[in-house]
């Protein structure tokens, strides 16, 4: 009797509560087996330690994919991170995601992930908040990109509980990557030292 195999689905997630290696805790990671990249708009809810749902607890999102703002390339995946605010918020170990709706677009595929980092004024990679006065951006596909960049404050580490960002800087307008090319922000002097990671994601293109 021959097995018959099990078909992927068109889109897997996961989701880390706490970050292992230090990075940003409560994030969210949808992959997309396809070959269409899509603008998804998702639908959580929050669980507790046990799988139980937390009905009071609202869900919000750094880059928005709960409005339907970031792309998720074909073949690719996207990251955001949660924040969750009301009663009960503190007992967030899991969650429930649905795909309320969809849109598909054209854009290529990703040959490369595009990348965001923390940047000194030497220009050198940094995870010190004090030395981040600029974002080094890279995008290492033959193909132009769009992408949003926000800066992100962490509140302090409190017992064993997921670390919630308290505060999200997005810079004003996109910015329009060339194929294969290397850009650099520098940050208005408000802003320098004061957060502690930068995180970006595609955006429907505006390039020519």
């Amino acid at each position: 009797m021959r097995r018959k195999s099990r078909q992927q689905r068109p889109f897997s997630l996961s989701y880390v509560p706490v970050a292992a290696d230090g990075g940003p805790d409560q994030v969210l990671t949808v992959e997309n087996h396809t070959e269409v990249t899509v603008q998804p708009t998702l639908a959580f809810t929050p669980l507790d330690v046990y799988g139980r749902e937390l009905p009071n607890v609202v869900t919000q999102t750094v880059h928005g994919s709960h409005r339907g703002g970031p792309l998720l390339p074909a073949g690719g995946s996207l990251r955001d991170i949660l924040r969750f605010d009301g009663p009960g918020s503190r007992q967030v170990r899991g969650v429930h995601v649905e795909l309320a709706a969809v849109e598909e677009l054209d854009h290529p595929a990703l040959e490369k992930d595009t990348r965001s980092v923390m940047i000194d004024l030497e220009q050198k990679a940094t995870d010190i908040p004090s030395e981040f006065w600029g974002i080094g951006l890279v995008n290492p596909n033959p193909f132009g990109v769009t992408v949003r960049v926000s800066l992100l404050e962490f509140e302090e580490r409190e017992r064993d509980y997921p670390r919630q960002v308290v505060d999200v800087f997005t810079l004003q307008e996109d910015v329009d990557l060339a194929s294969v090319s290397n850009h650099v922000i520098w940050l208005p002097e408000d802003v320098r030292g004061q957060f502690h990671e930068v995180e970006h994601h595609l955006r429907p293109p505006t390039y020519v």
